[in-house]
C-alpha cells in the first residue's frame, strides 16, 4: 500500500512538471485590443463635435448648423483631425482635439487644417507650449 502511494505521488509530480514545460510550446499569442484602443483609432467626425456643442448647452439644430459649417470649409478635414490625435509625436487624445475644435465651431473661429499656421495655433490651444517634435509633426501633418 505504501508503494502505490508514492508513485502515485511522484507520477503526480512528473505530469504536472511535463504539463509545466509543454505547455508554453502550444499556445499561441492572444492580441486583445482595449475599447479604448478601437476608440481611439475612430476618425473625428461631424457628429463628435455636435455631440460636444450640445454637451455645452447648445440645441441640437443650433450645433448641427456650426459643425457642419466647420466641415464643410475643407475637404480632407476628418482624416487631418484624426492625423492629429494618431500622431505620437503630439501627445493629443481624442476627447482633447473634440473639445477644441467644438471650441471653434461655437466662435465660428477659423481653423484651416492645410495652413501650418492655423494648425499651430490650433494645437496651441490645447497644449501651449510646443517644442520642436511637435511643431515637425505638425508639418507632417499639414503636407498629407
Amino acid at each position: 500500500m505504501a508503494k502505490i502511494s508514492i508513485l502515485t505521488k511522484r507520477s503526480v509530480f512528473l505530469i504536472f512538471l511535463a504539463s509545466s514545460a509543454a505547455n508554453p510550446l502550444f499556445a499561441s499569442t492572444i492580441y486583445i485590443y482595449s475599447a479604448s484602443e478601437r476608440y481611439q483609432k475612430a476618425p473625428i467626425t461631424q457628429r463628435d463635435v455636435q455631440d460636444a456643442l450640445i454637451s455645452k448647452g447648445l440645441q441640437n439644430s443650433i450645433a448641427a448648423k456650426k459643425s457642419q459649417a466647420m466641415f464643410k470649409k475643407s475637404q480632407n478635414i476628418n482624416s487631418k483631425l484624426t492625423h492629429l490625435y494618431n500622431n505620437s509625436g503630439l501627445g493629443l487624445s481624442r476627447e482633447k482635439i473634440i473639445e477644441a475644435f467644438a471650441k471653434y465651431a461655437l466662435f465660428d473661429k477659423e481653423c484651416d487644417l492645410n495652413s501650418y499656421d492655423s494648425v499651430v495655433g490650433f494645437v496651441q490651444s490645447i497644449t501651449p507650449n510646443l517644442t520642436q517634435t511637435q511643431l515637425n509633426s505638425i508639418k507632417e501633418i499639414v503636407k498629407l
